[in-house]
């Protein structure tokens, strides 16, 4: 073996690879898929807002298109706080993963950005504004945000229909 050539890697360390491989595959996947039900779920929604904000008289009763919303609502936010699980637990996946990384090699993974006293350490200065968002950033996410949509579809559908 000469100078030039990378020294190999351990066969642990390389399963380790693997497997962060894998595990960044199904957050990703899982990120999309989370976007696309989501964003499913606001489509049928605001169609179904819009035509019940819309129309005055209407062939359905506003009741029963306002406890349809409201069903919809609760499968939506349980679909969306369900996605959003397998979210976190892909990310503490490949902390982990990236921990045992680190520690086998000299190569620090990105995925430990997920880990809070990794990532405030890496992008929180001592400035109290910056600490203060990232405490925030790291708190409410957006994907969190995003599983809060079905509460403000059914604030709007007890409005609609109920007193609209």
């Amino acid at each position: 073996m000469t100078a030039s050539e990378p020294a190999e890697e351990s066969p642990r360390l390389a399963d380790l690879w693997k497997a962060y491989e894998l595990a960044q595959q199904h957050y990703d996947a899982d990120l999309q898929l989370f976007s696309s039900r989501i964003n499913l779920f606001l489509l049928v929604q605001s169609a179904l807002v819009a035509f019940a904000a819309g129309s005055r008289q209407t062939v359905i009763d506003r009741h029963y298109l306002a406890v349809f919303g409201i069903s919809l609502c609760a499968g939506w936010f349980l679909v969306a706080v369900s996605s959003y699980q397998w979210i976190k637990t892909w990310r503490a996946h490949m902390v982990g993963l990236g921990q045992q990384i680190k520690d086998s090699g000299s190569v620090t993974p990105s995925s430990l950005l997920f880990d809070r006293s990794h990532r405030r350490s890496a992008v929180a200065p001592a400035a109290r504004l910056p600490r203060g968002l990232e405490w925030f950033s790291w708190h409410i996410r957006p994907t969190l945000i995003t599983c809060c949509l079905p509460v403000l579809f059914l604030a709007g559908w007890i409005y609609l229909g109920w007193t609209a």
